[in-house]
């Protein structure tokens, strides 16, 4: 059974499956994408210091490269500085400090090779300019193909457990306009800017070939939370639209930024880092309270054969067997095509995700979902965009948390396929 599925995390993907980025983009099959046009939803200007910094540069060489007018170009906000400055202090007086990247696989460096991942480079600037030796920290969330709801699935296990003092969050290019997509995007910033120790968090806005980003999108939803900003789309499009820059200057592919534009990017942070140390520091930082899309998902809990396995109480899981083969989701349940019996199991709460592998293999086949033996969603373990890519698909949402009863099993005609869950997500 083969059917073409709404990809919410097959984006940014290579070369061969980035077509999915024009038609996709973690959308539903009515959504439209908005334009990725780079514009603020309310003005935005850069900072005192980065003018200043910008004019001094003027000065010097009577006017400013392209890279530099691309930095300043970037820069869309530096938010409530509070929080970062706090972090940039703690760097100089010696304390431990994480800094932390989660996104798609911009973050994860596909095609910037091993030494020019923008977030390694940020990390590095970071660490001789602020930090003392060996107390500045890394870690690289990033994960190819994965969507913010995904990012929020898996956020614990791959970040949040480091306790990082400052967050970048990049899932531009892997979102869409749909619900679960900004219900992914909020709950994970609301997350990120909750954690006990209250980190820094900044908002990265990538950009691929077609022009599409979703930061439009994304600064609708986060507006209110006065956070730093840094758009690729702004710094670079004036230029390629002027014929001054090409994309393939930037990326060798549809989307992911080649060893220079790796650089660059990085150069952007920079510029930001640099640009709030000149500042004066804001008033303590203050969470909003209301949720601008309505849903708050930020305790959504990622469950496999490892983590939270009290959160579902697994009646049988039939004809699977523990164990998945994707390389980051290896204790999920993967199907035993000798048998025919469903995955069987009741959970508490509102909502259910399920993440399972996509392929081109014709081996793999579609699972039906039924929740209180009502069939709920099909998922499709095959197809034409596939290239063993995690998808995740929000099955079942309810106004109010109660007790639920679910059963996977393989859809007629498939009931011969393979097919794997790569973990659950619970709220």
């Amino acid at each position: 059974m083969k059917k073409k599925i709404r990809l919410a995390a097959a984006l940014c993907m290579t070369a061969v499956t980035v077509c999915a980025l024009f038609s996709a983009c973690g959308k539903d099959t009515n959504d439209t994408p908005t334009s990725g046009a780079a514009q603020e939803t309310a003005p935005e200007t850069n900072t005192d210091a980065t003018k200043d910094e910008a004019e001094s540069t003027s000065e010097q060489t009577g006017e400013l490269t392209m890279e530099q007018q691309m930095t300043l170009n970037s820069l869309l906000s530096t938010g409530n500085n509070y929080r970062m400055k706090k972090a940039i202090e703690k760097a100089r007086a010696g304390e431990d400090i994480t800094i932390g990247f989660i996104g798609g696989s911009i973050t994860e460096g596909y095609n910037a090779g091993t030494k020019d991942i923008y977030a390694k480079l940020t990390y590095e600037f970071f660490k001789e300019n602020y930090g003392t030796g060996d107390n500045v920290h890394y870690v690289n969330a990033g994960l190819s193909g994965t969507p913010s709801i995904l990012g929020l699935i898996r956020s614990d296990r791959d970040l949040f457990k480091y306790e990082p003092d400052i967050v970048f969050i990049e899932f531009a290019v892997n979102d869409g306009t749909a619900n679960i997509d900004n219900t992914g995007y909020e709950s994970l910033v609301y997350k990120a800017l909750t954690q006990p120790n209250e980190p820094a968090v900044v908002l990265l806005y990538s950009v691929v070939k077609s022009g599409y980003t979703c930061q439009d999108n994304m600064n609708l939803i986060t507006f209110k939370y006065d956070l730093p900003k840094i758009s690729v789309k702004n710094a670079i499009w004036p230029f390629i639209e002027s014929g001054d820059y090409t994309w393939e200057q930037w990326s060798k592919d549809e989307s992911h930024p080649n060893a220079d534009g790796s650089r660059l990017y990085a150069d952007f942070i920079i510029n930001y880092f640099k640009t709030v140390d000149k500042e004066e520091s804001a008033a303590e930082y203050k969470v909003p309270d209301a949720f601008a899309n309505g849903f708050d998902h930020s305790e959504l809990l990622m469950v496999d054969n490892e983590l939270n396995t009290g959160t579902i109480n697994i009646e049988s899981s039939g004809s699977y067997k523990t164990g998945s083969n994707h390389a980051s989701f290896k204790q999920g349940w993967t199907r035993d095509i000798s048998g025919n019996d469903g995955f069987k199991f009741s959970f508490e709460g509102d909502a259910l995700y399920i993440v399972y592998k996509d392929t081109k293999n014709d081996a793999y086949g579609a699972a039906d979902i039924y929740i209180d033996g009502e069939r709920a969603a099909t998922l499709y373990g095959n197809s034409d965009d596939g290239w063993n890519n995690p998808v995740t698909e929000r099955v079942f949402r309810a106004k109010d948390s109660g007790s639920h009863k679910v059963e996977i099993k393989m859809a007629d005609g498939d009931e011969a396929k393979e097919f794997e869950i790569l973990c659950f997500g619970v709220h």
